[in-house]
């Protein structure tokens, strides 16, 4: 059996959701995960506050083999869990089996949408 691509443990030091504004797609961000592998892999999630908001985490994020995973950070429903708008935070991942991860976000500013996606840190 061979294992998929990418690493068990991933970090997201810089992650801030922006007020979602009134354009037809809102300011958002998502994480992806993306499960190369022959087993499914478990993910749990740790996010971290600058505010001083006490950490919170995100279990069960089920991602099945040759699939991806987005999780909308405006989209928490699952977990009971809404972040903080205009509030810097990081999230850790933590997977049963190697993932890759990527961080995206889109911000509307002054009218003009801003959109990139960035390869989070990752550790063996």
């Amino acid at each position: 059996m061979s294992m998929g691509m990418g690493h068990k443990k991933w970090c997201i030091p810089d992650l801030y959701m922006k007020e979602p504004g009134e354009m037809p797609t809102p300011s958002h961000e998502s994480i992806t995960i993306l499960n190369t592998g022959e087993k499914q892999a478990e993910v749990t999630m740790h996010l971290i506050f600058d505010n001083g908001d006490k950490p919170v985490t995100l279990e069960h994020i089920f991602v099945y083999p040759m699939t991806a995973k987005h999780v909308r950070m405006d989209q928490l429903e699952q977990w009971e869990m809404k972040i903080p708008t205009s509030t810097c935070y990081s999230a850790i991942l933590t997977s049963t089996e190697n993932v890759v991860v990527e961080y995206a976000r889109l911000n509307w500013i002054d009218g003009a949408a801003q959109s990139f996606a960035v390869m989070p840190y990752f550790e063996d």
